[in-house]
């Protein structure tokens, strides 16, 4: 796949070349565009349906490890900010960041759920993932 995009952007500079080469609206140099496009899209197709065939239909998710780094992520501390507020939010994020928590450890670490701040039930549905992204069909 590399290679053939090496090749096409090799004949992209061969096009834009040749493309600028024209003089009063006459080009010459239609043929060597017209063969760098084609080539291009024959390359590009084959590369793609290889790369189909031979990867992408043995890929098999690790569901679990998914969903273990999307529970890690802070950007998923967002939905926090109306209950809580967003420095504390800020201050979550960080934290599990820092500790390598998930962020619903570390609001519990924080001590939010002690406070009364947040209940276990707010955070299980406010930080679910699969929510987030759509469940799947």
């Amino acid at each position: 796949v590399l290679m053939v995009c090496a090749r096409v952007v090799g004949n992209d500079a061969t096009v834009a070349w040749a493309g600028a080469s024209g003089s009063f609206e006459l080009n010459v140099q239609i043929p060597v565009m017209a063969l760098g496009v084609l080539e291009s899209m024959r390359l590009l197709a084959n590369a793609a349906e290889v790369l189909a065939v031979k990867t992408v239909d043995g890929i098999v998710a690790n569901v679990e490890r998914a969903r273990r780094y999307a529970e890690a992520s802070p950007s998923i501390v967002t939905p926090l900010n109306r209950v809580i507020g967003y420095e504390n939010a800020a201050t979550i994020a960080k934290h599990a960041v820092k500790h390598g928590l998930t962020v619903r450890d570390a609001t519990i670490a924080l001590g939010f759920v002690e406070r009364g701040e947040i209940t276990e039930e707010q955070l299980d549905q406010l930080l679910d993932v699969t929510t987030m992204v759509g469940e799947r069909r």
